[in-house]
């Protein structure tokens, strides 16, 4: 729920074109002003491989025997590779959209959406992802306030300072970090 909109994806937002949203009983189409979607080759090209390790000790331990003199469950082989799988896949894409309403950025199945009345400025991170301690999404502390951080490898960052919630700013990264500045500047104005 967002301000009072109850909003419901509908078969064409699953190509970033459309969100419905149902307000006191009224339909209202939302369209996209920005969208952009990153793959994330760092975070893929670490948990990949971590994926493919944990399903080969599986079928080896399946098909040709255990491990060791005290090998682990097959069923403990079988959660990490699904773990790791849920984590390579919900990790590899950060999706970026702007309506008249609100941006919102997504990894997977986690979302942060900020309704463009609760933004006060916008600006090009300069800090380091090692300050917030890697990539994906963190929580880091910058000048004194709070910052949640969706971020991928190697991209540049922009940074929405809040005027209210749990966290003062909200950081996430851009292929385009001018024309997202503008967008939202133009919109917060």
């Amino acid at each position: 729920m967002i301000d009072g909109y109850i909003y419901l994806q509908t078969k064409a937002s699953l190509k970033f074109h459309n969100i419905i949203y149902i307000k006191k009983g009224r339909k209202m189409r939302l369209e996209n002003i920005y969208e952009e979607k990153l793959f994330s080759k760092g975070t893929t090209g670490m948990l990949a491989p971590i994926t493919i390790v944990f399903l080969s000790i599986l079928f080896y331990q399946i098909f040709i025997g255990p491990i060791g003199n005290r090998p682990a469950p097959n069923g403990f082989f079988l959660i990490m590779f699904l773990l790791c799988l849920f984590l390579t896949i919900n990790f590899s894409n950060l999706i970026i959209r702007m309506t008249s309403q609100f941006i919102s950025v997504s990894y997977g199945i986690f979302k942060y959406t900020v309704l463009w009345k609760n933004i006060s400025d916008c600006y090009l991170d300069e800090a380091s992802t090692i300050r917030y301690g890697g990539w994906g999404i963190r929580i880091g502390r910058a000048k004194r306030r709070w910052r949640l951080v969706y971020n991928v490898m190697w991209g540049p960052r922009v940074v929405l300072s809040l005027k209210k919630g749990k966290f003062g700013e909200f950081v996430f990264s851009t292929g385009d970090p001018k024309r997202v500045i503008g967008i939202v500047k133009q919109k917060v104005g």
